[in-house]
């Protein structure tokens, strides 16, 4: 392994640090090389107090025992904390929108703390504090070498008006309402012409600021996505040449007053493409005062917030189109969503490395310029990675990250494992136990080590990505090469929790530098063959970064142990199967590699006379592509790889069990519901079905409605669904009574061994180790298959039982109950009285169960299967 001397690297860079931090810069700097940079992306409010004295406004927003309330971060207090950024290897900070804000909205119930509800578009917002203290924090961090990138929202203001009522298009002042009351410190925007918020008002409709709309329902019809709200938010008729100059004039002032290196454009989506060519490309735009000001390569760029499916570009074809052409040109980037769900769900949640490897095909072949993609994992609007994944797999994704084209970004909290979206960084805040910023954290000093990776070695910032290998039957491996200036390196990793072959990778080079590796992932040295291919045992979660050394040629294999197969059945196999081989190695132990799993078969010894027979099972319910391969550990012999099919009709376990339609009011039949407008009847569950066999178990869940107001990415929202699993027969397995965050008990008096937990962006499995009243235990990274069909109101699950560390699933018992989860993965709340986003019960300690079901798995007898 390449021997860093990361101690010397660290004082280094604390001795700059502590200079720079002494002689701040100008407050203007000509753009960087975007390619070279890693930010840091922070939540203003929840990532350092620096000034108390301006957390609490006197309108009752502040209260940092309330995720819904501002908790005190600052612009000062980013600047206190830039040395801390900087050693992390971060050179931009991106921070939430520093601009007034509507502090506290009466129809959300709810405070404008992220920043992302104005008033005042040209203004700080005082819980912030000051202009002098935004052009502080620019040149502090220009004098270091870093640049400022400032989130900025063109779609909409706060929340000011809606209706109450059906909707008329052609009478928009029907059932129209303002939602801020005379009581309301701030009942509409302050700085014109945005304060004409009235429909009602004659001036105000005929000024047409706003669009007259309720919030989108369905964002396939026509107009609705560039039209209508999104939530409450009011959105700003940005076609109208008054909003557009107003937007301008404020988005052209930070850069003159701040000094802003970049823009991160919130809700892109949902403005009209003409708007960027305006707004950014006119003469009196933002590029043009941008190069005005010495910034020939300001970054513009944008969030669409859009999934593609497995194996298919939509995400990528559709966010690519708010880039324009090259004769009508709009954002110059834009955020790489697509690949951030894909992230999730192979890294986090346990699909193939084959969609993973689809993803980042399409990543680089989409856009003309995918080095200039910011690439992510987690944000202030998502749940955390690590609500499906271990830190295995999440040091595993940022390595991920850090080795191919785009640009990282760190979220606040990731370098210290921060289990809450929103949760503050300093003690006091909302969430924390104490400060957050230890310099010595295992994932600050990995994060650190991958940055100055990427700095060393440009091919990664700058290189060809090309892909070598992806697993497509389940975890496992995948390997890509990233290539630029005659130079290449190869990232190899095994996605799945337990060890994989990587098979007869292409080096190349019979000699390999470790340029990286994660912890264990190497107890031997690489030993290509001749040929230039590596054949290793992986362990689970190991990445390994390589690079082939030149000038080591490769010849043709030389003779090697023969391992090969006899005759292999053709067709599709429905029945366990007998397979032969032969080696020339008598007595061999030899490992029949299944889909690459090491473990999943036993291992076999040839005889006297190299011949080998071993029993291939074959029980899981359903279809199934596998592959299997032979490999003799001692010498690295394979034989080649066999590719069949199998396929099982029949359960051997299954069950049905009904529930009534309208019994979604928890408990004691008292609950109510959020009262926000898209909640409705998504947590009334109907019916499940269970049928299993082998190591498979589907589950057919019949809801009384599923929606998708919020285009998840998941097929479903507005419900969260918990499924607890009762194994008999495994003592061995770690088992709990509390079911974590739902304020109650697994039913029967029994414990659970397996618990899931899905909602619209969130698919994660655990076990029970470690789990208690609040928290799950340890993440399996193998979430189940999902297939949605939301007319007819049912959800498809799939379960593997070999990748939960399960024997089967006979005699399983299932509790099933729904309930509700923000979009970062919190389970709502409970009042005493109806709320927008939160549920009324009659108690605040009252189960977090709105409907619930319980199954017993059922032996399958011949009267039972169908003719």
């Amino acid at each position: 392994m390449k021997n860093i001397n990361t101690s010397f690297i660290w004082l280094t860079v604390l001795a700059m640090s502590a200079g720079a931090a002494a002689n701040p810069g100008p407050l203007q700097v000509p753009s960087p090389d975007w390619r070279d940079q890693v930010i840091y992306f922070v939540l203003t409010d929840r990532f350092a107090d620096g000034d108390p004295a301006n957390n609490d406004q006197g309108v009752g927003e502040y209260n940092p025992a309330k995720s819904s309330h501002y908790s005190g971060g600052d612009l000062k207090g980013i600047q206190q904390k830039l040395d801390y950024i900087q050693g992390l290897g971060a050179t931009a900070v991106w921070l939430t929108p520093p601009v007034a804000n509507q502090w506290w909205s009466e129809k959300a119930q709810y405070a404008g703390y992220h920043g992302y509800w104005a008033t005042d578009f040209a203004n700080i917002d005082a819980h912030y504090g000051t202009l002098a203290d935004y052009q502080a924090l620019s040149r502090d961090l220009h004098g270091r070498g870093m640049y400022l990138i400032q989130d900025i929202v063109l779609n909409h203001t706060g929340n000011f008006f809606g209706y109450d009522g059906p909707y008329d298009a052609t009478d928009t002042a029907k059932n129209f309402v303002l939602y801020e009351g005379e009581s309301s410190a701030q009942r509409a925007p302050v700085q014109p012409p945005f304060d004409q918020i009235n429909r009602l008002n004659p001036a105000h409709a005929t000024a047409g600021i706003y669009h007259w709309t309720p919030p989108i329902s369905d964002p396939t019809v026509p107009g609705q996505e560039f039209n209508y709200q999104l939530a409450t938010l009011a959105d700003l008729n940005t076609a109208n040449p008054k909003v557009r100059q107003a937007l301008k004039h404020s988005y052209r002032y930070w850069l003159e007053q701040a000094g802003v290196d970049a823009y991160r454009i919130d809700t892109a989506k949902y403005v009209e493409h003409e708007f960027w060519q305006d707004f950014l490309h006119a003469p009196d735009g933002v590029l043009a005062k941008a190069r005005e000001l010495g910034k020939q390569h300001f970054l513009a760029f944008g969030e669409v917030f859009e999934a593609s499916k497995p194996f298919q570009a939509d995400g990528e074809q559709k966010i690519r189109r708010f880039l324009g052409t090259r004769e009508q040109p709009e954002l110059n980037s834009v955020i790489a969503f697509p690949l951030y769900f894909e992230l999730n769900q192979v890294l986090a949640e346990g699909r193939p490395p084959a969609q993973l490897g689809y993803r980042l095909q399409q990543h680089v072949s989409q856009f003309t310029q995918p080095h200039l993609l910011p690439t992510f994992l987690n944000n202030h609007d998502t749940k955390r990675f690590l609500a499906a994944g271990s830190p295995a797999a999440f040091l595993q994704a940022y390595a991920l990250l850090f080795t191919i084209p785009g640009i990282p970004v760190i979220y606040q909290g990731d370098e210290q494992l921060l289990p809450e979206t929103r949760q503050a960084m300093f003690a006091g805040g909302w969430g924390a136990t104490g400060d957050a910023f230890n310099r010595q954290h295992i994932m600050y000093q990995h994060i650190r080590q991958l940055a100055d990776l990427r700095k060393q070695h440009k091919l990664f910032s700058r290189g060809e990505f090309k892909l070598l290998q992806a697993d497509a039957q389940g975890a496992g491996i995948l390997a890509y090469q990233m290539r630029a200036a005659g130079k290449t390196a190869v990232v190899v990793m095994n996605t799945a929790d337990s060890p994989r072959l990587l098979s007869a990778l292409a080096l190349g080079s019979q000699k390999a530098e470790v340029l990286w590796q994660s912890p264990g992932a190497l107890s031997a040295s690489l030993q290509p063959n001749s040929a230039g291919e590596l054949t290793l045992e992986l362990p689970g979660r190991a990445v390994l970064v390589l690079q082939p050394q030149a000038g080591s040629s490769v010849s043709p294999l030389s003779s090697a142990a023969v391992l090969q197969w006899q005759s292999l059945p053709q067709g599709t196999l429905q029945h366990d199967v007998w397979l032969s081989g032969h080696t020339d190695k008598p007595q061999a132990v030899i490992l029949p590699v299944l889909n690459g799993q090491l473990q999943q078969l036993p291992a076999i010894r040839a005889a006297a006379d190299g011949s080998f027979r071993f029993l291939l099972p074959v029980r899981d319910l359903g279809r199934h592509q596998q592959r299997l391969q032979l490999y003799q550990p001692k010498t690295g012999a394979l034989s080649t790889e066999w590719q069949f099919q199998t396929e099982v009709s029949r359960a051997s376990w299954q069950a049905d069990v009904a529930d009534p339609a309208g019994d979604d009011h928890g408990f004691d039949g008292s609950y109510a519901g959020p009262t926000q407008q898209h909640s409705q009847q998504q947590r009334d569950i109907r019916a499940l079905r269970a049928r299993a066999g082998g190591n498979v178990l589907e589950l057919e869940l019949h809801m009384q409605q599923i929606s998708q107001f919020w285009a998840p990415a998941n097929g479903f929202d507005n419900v969260h669904l918990a499924l607890f699993f009762h194994v008999p027969g495994v003592p061995h397995l770690p088992s709990a009574s509390e079911l974590p965050g739902l304020q109650r008990e697994m039913p029967q008096q029994l414990n659970w061994q397996l618990g899931h937990f899905l909602f619209g962006w969130g698919n994660s499995v655990f076990n029970a180790e470690g789990a208690n009243q609040t928290g799950t235990g340890k993440k399996l990274g193998a979430a189940p298959q999902l297939q949605v069909d939301a007319a007819k109101g049912l959800i498809r699950i799939r379960y593997d039982a070999a990748a939960l560390g399960l024997p089967g699933w006979e005699g399983a018992k299932i509790y099933l109950s729904s309930w509700d989860k923000t979009g970062e993965g919190v389970l709502r709340e409970i009042g005493l009285t109806p709320s927008p986003w939160n549920f009324k019960a009659s108690s605040l300690d009252a189960p977090k169960v709105m409907d619930d079901l319980w199954l017993e798995l059922q032996p399958v007898t011949a009267s039972d299967q169908p003719d």
